[in-house]
């Protein structure tokens, strides 16, 4: 197995990263096969990423290039931006993501799960984002991402201190959605999916589409989400969707 792989099955795609000696650490090249993996992920019903080892979800990036390029402010720039692309491909998937958390998530390991729709954690999962303690100033981007999810002052004291915060804080601040005992894990996911499996893939993915829209700033409906509702009003799924409604049956949704 590589150090990040990308499995599909029953149309659910798993990110798995695979790098135990680093503590899943990801280096240059990983952060930039995300992107394209998430590609050949295109069509499932819902994406995962998790580790493939127990107790661990990511160090972050590879500290030991950063050690390497210490002072080179063009590598820097270049890793945040390869680091960045990842973090968009992510958000910008169609269907929902999940981040599956054990263990420590630091770093960029807590960017990726925050770059994801949901994160469910274990109870032993904890969380740090630390540039300031490395003298470095957390992506731009990615403080607007944290801040839209846990507010302002939130998000300061997560990068003002750098400090580790446990997996019950993250959930009373909304940084994660879900907790459970270390071994359900996979058992809350796979829970989640049977939710995803009764509605409409399509209306899901685009609903995404407009929750994107929203978090960007547009906050009036225009002609962009009234086509988008009209076309799903006019769609196969929508009839389907009454149908089993009416008659009281599973709906049996095209894709």
């Amino acid at each position: 197995m590589s150090d990040l792989e990308l499995v599909i099955s029953d149309g659910i795609a798993r990110l798995i990263i695979n790098r135990p000696s680093r503590k899943n650490a990801l280096s240059s090249e990983m952060w930039a096969e995300i992107p394209r993996l998430l590609k050949e992920a295109s069509g499932v019903r819902a994406l995962a990423v998790q580790s493939a080892t127990a107790g661990v979800f990511s160090a972050g990036a590879d500290i030991n290039e950063y050690r390497e390029n210490a002072g080179n402010s063009e590598w820097g720039f270049e890793s945040q931006a390869r680091i960045g692309r990842a973090f968009s491909a992510l958000r910008a998937f169609e269907a929902p993501t999940f981040a599956l958390v054990d263990g420590p998530c630091f770093g960029g390991g807590a960017g990726i799960a925050s770059a994801c729709d949901f994160r469910i954690a274990t109870e032993s999962a904890t969380f740090a984002i630390t540039p300031t303690k490395l003298g470095m100033l957390y992506p731009y981007e990615e403080m607007v991402h944290l801040v839209d999810l846990v507010g302002v002052t939130v998000a300061k004291r997560i990068l003002y201190s750098g400090a580790t915060f446990t997996a019950s804080w993250a959930l009373r601040v909304g940084f994660v959605d879900d907790v459970v005992a270390d071994a359900d894990l996979y058992k809350s996911f796979d829970a989640r999916i049977a939710d995803l499996a009764v509605v409409s893939a399509a209306a899901v993915r685009n609903t995404k589409k407009m929750f994107a829209r929203i978090t960007s700033g547009v906050r009036v409906e225009d002609e962009i989400a009234r086509l988008a509702i009209v076309e799903a009003l006019e769609s196969a799924d929508h009839l389907e969707g009454l149908n089993a409604f009416l008659e009281r049956r599973q709906a049996k949704f095209s894709d």
